[in-house]
């Protein structure tokens, strides 16, 4: 905690004299991400939205996570960083500040601190996940390690519907210590917060939804005193039969495992008659498999279902092009320039390349 004795002046003069050596810090690291699209006007004032989280159990244990300003003196963290709190600290500017009470919803994952003292700490600015588009950049920006506060760049992979929300899956790399941090678009808005990734899985971290944030605040229930969190488990933390059907198929994805996946995607579409989603991942294991007309199926189904799913129709035409569907690419282009214009520029090429035609060398 803050020397009580000192002038708020002093406190102010060393919060500024440590803002601006950690915003020195991470200018570097910041920008190689993508350093032309990266404002930083926008993410320098996000730096300091971020907060080092230290847990202290009953059992006099240790941990870390990080947190993020959402509303004035309110900051936002994973439910599993402070689950077995007895008290929780944050570090903001180099200072220690004690949180004092909690709002959990612990299937969610996703916990409210109050924070008294910090009511003057810029909440993030937030944007839907079901506004981002797959291929999207994205910055993933939390305490890894515990260490100093970190970046990595990346893209969106995939949008997976859960519970009223869109999980964001990202090849942004983060690990412990990072969770509770957030997932940002590059114009500086927060996405998500990062929660969960497949351990030796490239381009499979987890972030739940931002809109989560604003449903949790507006709950009626009082915050309660830090403590051991009562409640269900987070929903990506369930035994393997109650997890979710995207994370049972991510699994397989990750794993190679196409025949498994094409059986999951079934028993996923039954269970879920509206979602393009078991669709869409059956057109990915069908294809892998080499059975294209019924991948070819699975995709149309998909958009059936879901008729502004660019990838979808990305996927589509690839597989048309493989199978030198001139005049069906053609078709899924004129629509898919209407979704998503780089992605049809990059269909086009291929079929620009696949047209081409090759030249033997003679002697």
């Amino acid at each position: 905690m803050p020397d009580p004795d000192a002038s708020p002046l002093v406190r102010r003069a060393a919060a500024l004299a440590a803002t601006i050596t950690l915003a020195a810090a991470l200018l570097c690291p910041l920008l190689p991400t993508r350093a032309s699209e990266i404002d930083r006007e926008l993410f320098n004032p996000i730096i300091g939205s971020i907060v080092k989280v230290e847990v202290t159990t009953e059992s006099g244990a240790y941990s870390l996570g990080s947190a993020l300003s959402v509303a004035p003196g309110i900051f936002a963290t994973s439910c599993h960083v402070t689950a077995q709190a007895a008290s929780i600290t944050m570090i903001y500017q180099g200072l220690r500040w004690r949180a004092t009470r909690q709002r959990a919803n612990t299937e969610r994952d996703l916990c409210l601190l109050r924070v008294p003292g910090l009511d003057d700490v810029q909440p993030l600015a937030r944007r839907s996940s079901r506004d981002l588009h797959v291929e999207d950049d994205v910055a993933a920006l939390g305490y890894t390690f515990g260490q100093g506060l970190s970046v990595q760049g990346g893209t969106v992979r995939s949008l997976h519907a859960v519970a009223g929300g869109v999980v964001i899956q990202s090849a942004t790399y983060f690990n412990s210590g990072a969770s509770g941090g957030g997932l940002f678009t590059l114009d500086g808005r927060l996405a998500g917060i990062l929660t969960f990734r497949l351990k030796g899985a490239e381009a499979y971290y987890f972030s739940i939804p931002a809109d989560w944030i604003d449903e949790e605040l507006a709950r009626s229930d009082a915050f309660l005193p830090i403590g051991v969190l009562d409640g269900p488990r987070p929903f990506w933390a369930q035994p393997p039969e109650k997890l979710p059907f995207f994370m049972r198929a991510s699994t397989l994805e990750a794993r190679g495992l196409w025949t498994e996946l094409a059986e999951l995607t079934r028993d996923w579409a039954d269970a879920e008659p509206r979602s393009a989603e078991p669709w869409f991942m059956r057109g990915q294991a069908l294809t892998r498999l080499d059975q294209g007309d019924a991948a070819l199926d699975a995709y149309r189904h998909a958009i059936t279902l879901q008729p502004d799913d660019a990838q979808a129709w990305f996927e589509l035409g690839k597989l048309q092009l493989s199978r030198g569907q001139a005049d069906d690419v053609r078709q899924t282009l004129t629509t898919l320039g209407k979704l998503d214009v780089e992605l049809a520029m990059k269909l086009a090429s291929s079929e620009r390349s696949a047209a081409k035609p090759t030249v033997e060398s003679k002697p």
